[in-house]
Order: structure tokens, then sequence, then C-alpha cells
């Protein structure tokens, strides 16, 4: 019978290389796509999993390599590793769609570091090299930069489904998670005040907004996107400054090749009394520039001072979808 002969080095290297060339086209594809018509807060959940899908590629890395060899070494090859990937797949967004961004590298690390800390605290070999006091100060370490890589990602998913509960209420600036719709990428966000003694609607706060910039955006927000099957977008406004006009924008998803999408403008005077704002799907349908408004595609609604550069000071609330 012939000689069975042992695989030679690149044998053994085969499988190793193939594994991490297949994880790290996977590392790239995540990082490059970016799925359209998605919620936008849907959008920014995906893009904050750096920090828990790295902390799992460690652990991964580190288990494959812990079945080869029970070195302590692992942990810096496994890390080692991993942050390569997330260095190579950052740098293959520099053609786009997505920007890199070192942020991404640094909640990259803090997810490694953190995963493979705390799996290092509880490890038998570790265990026999250091002491209590080192072990307790490692997987404190270790927990707050996990806790610190996935905290962001926690906060979006509870945010996305408490967006999903309320609907079709939009904004109330009663609740702490409409923070993540915000996206105030100009402007300063309004504060929360208590509301007025004629105020019309029930809650204890409203959202006070001041603008003097040069686009005068009192507020940006994100909204769910489908729109189909409600007849009209309202909210309650007034302002602290005599009669102002403020410009209401409404904006949907890009289709195709697209920069942006269609806009919608329209303007309107308020006052110091407090009156609810209606603006009908029928006008906005009425209006198209280019294609027609895609009501169930909705990515933005914007308010902003009709005259930037003045100082103007609105009070907003109840932002919601009418039948």
């Amino acid at each position: 019978m012939p000689e069975l002969r042992s695989p030679g080095v690149l044998g053994r290297l085969a499988l190793p290389v193939i594994a991490l060339a297949v994880t790290l086209a996977g590392a790239i594809f995540v990082h490059r796509y970016t799925p359209e018509h998605w919620p936008p807060l849907a959008i920014g959940l995906m893009h904050s999993l750096h920090g828990l899908g790295f902390a799992l590629l460690a652990l991964a890395m580190f288990w494959v390599l812990r079945y080869r060899s029970r070195s302590t070494s692992n942990y810096f090859v496994a890390g080692a590793i991993t942050m390569a990937i997330g260095i190579l797949s950052e740098a293959a967004q520099i053609p786009g769609p997505r920007d890199a961004q070192f942020s991404d590298l640094a909640v990259d690390a803090l997810g490694i570091l953190g995963a493979l800390g705390v799996t290092a605290a509880f490890d038998r070999p570790v265990r026999a090299q250091f002491g209590m006091p080192a072990r307790i100060a490692l997987s404190l370490t270790a927990g707050v930069a996990l806790a610190v890589a996935c905290l962001p990602s926690l906060w979006l998913s509870y945010a996305l489904a408490e967006q999903y509960r309320a609907f079709p209420q939009l904004l109330t600036f009663e609740r702490v998670w409409e923070n993540a719709a915000f996206h105030q990428t100009r402007g300063r966000r309004p504060t929360l005040v208590p509301k007025p003694a004629s105020w019309p609607v029930t809650g204890e706060t409203v959202a006070l907004a001041k603008e003097s910039g040069r686009w005068g955006i009192f507020l940006s927000f994100h909204p769910l996107p489908n729109w189909r099957g409600y007849s009209a977008l309202s909210f309650v406004a007034a302002s602290t400054r005599g009669d102002v006009a403020m410009d209401i924008g409404v904006r949907d998803m890009p289709q195709g090749d697209e920069r942006d999408g269609v806009r919608y403008y329209k303007s309107v005077r308020i006052g110091e009394q407090p009156r609810r704002i209606v603006v009908t799907f029928e006008e906005i349908l009425a209006n198209p520039k280019g294609r027609a408004f895609d009501i169930s595609m909705v990515e933005a609604v914007v308010l902003s001072a009709a005259s930037p550069g003045q100082d103007s000071e609105v009070l907003l609330d109840d932002f919601r979808l009418d039948r």
C-alpha cells in the first residue's frame, strides 16, 4: 500500500487561510453594504454593530486557536488578527459608498479587548499565572470596554422597538428614546421645557428650538418611513417672539441613482398662540418635482426658519400622522 504522508506546512495553513479570507470578504461586504428603504434608525442600528460584531469575531478567532493550543498568546494573536480584519474592512470603504471612520476602529478595538479580556479573566491558564486582584482588575476593565462598545446597539434597538410601538405618534418630547430619531447635523437639538399653561396638548414638556445660524434648522428627525394609510402630518407650534415664518420640509428616500429624494416644502406663519399645523398628503403628492413623491418611503422631516440668520425661537410638540 502507498504510504500516507502528513500534510505539509502549506496543507496545514490552507484551511485557516481560506477561513480568514472568507471572514475578511464577509466583513468588507457588511462594511460596504447599505440597505435601501430601511428605516433610518434600523440603518443606524446596523452601523452600530461594530463593537458586538468584532467582539464575537475575536472570540471565534480565539477558540479556533485554542483548539490547536492552550497558550495564553492565543489572546494576542486572536486580537491582532481580528483588528487587522477591521482595519482592512474600513480601508475597503474608502472608494465608497460609505465613509471609513477612525471611530469605528476604536469601537472595534473596544469590542475585541472587552470580549477577550472577559474571557481571559475566567480562563484557567490565565488564572494560574495571575492573582485575584489582577483578574478582578482585568474583568472590570474588559467589562467596561465591552459595555461601551455594545451600548449604542442596545440603545438603538430599544429606540427602534419603541418607535414602532408609538407609531403613528412620531414625537411627543416626553420620552428619552425619541432623541435617537433627531438628526441635527447643522443645528442644535431642541431643549425640553415645561409646557406653557395654555398649551393644547397633554404632557409635561415641549421642545424649545432656537436658531440664528445660516441654515436656521429648528428640528430635523427621521420617522418610520411608511406613511401609507394616513392622510396628514400634524404638530403643534408657537413662536416666543411674535409672528415668524417657518418652512416645513418632507423628503422621501433616494431611488436608483438619485443623490437626494424628492422634497416637499411648505411655508407657514406661526404666532405666540399655539396652533396645530397640518400638512395633508394631498398637498405633498400634488406638487412633484421630477418623479412623484413616494409616501411609503419618507426619510426626514425638517422644520427651519424661513429667514435664516435672524434670531428665532419656537415651541414644538405632538408630531403625529392623522388618518
